[in-house]
């Protein structure tokens, strides 16, 4: 199996799975969080549990805008 099919049966997974889950990304985690509970091995973790960041924390803010070229 060379490189190429390996990423299209990656993608071709990942996609069969964000169907099951009706393409809703709550669902997806709860699917993940279940999956790796029922691993034996919990010495790497499948979903990130990271507190969520507020706005304002989240945001940057820019002195200048962003360049934009001239049109001719």
């Amino acid at each position: 199996m060379n490189r190429n099919e390996i990423i299209a049966d990656i993608h071709r997974r990942r996609e069969q799975l964000a169907r099951a889950c009706g393409y809703e990304a709550k669902k997806l985690m709860d699917y993940y969080r279940r999956r790796e509970q029922e691993r034996d091995d919990t010495s790497h973790g499948l979903v990130s549990y990271s507190e969520p960041v507020s706005a304002e924390k989240a945001c940057a803010l820019r002195e200048e805008p962003p360049h934009q070229p001239e049109t001719p």
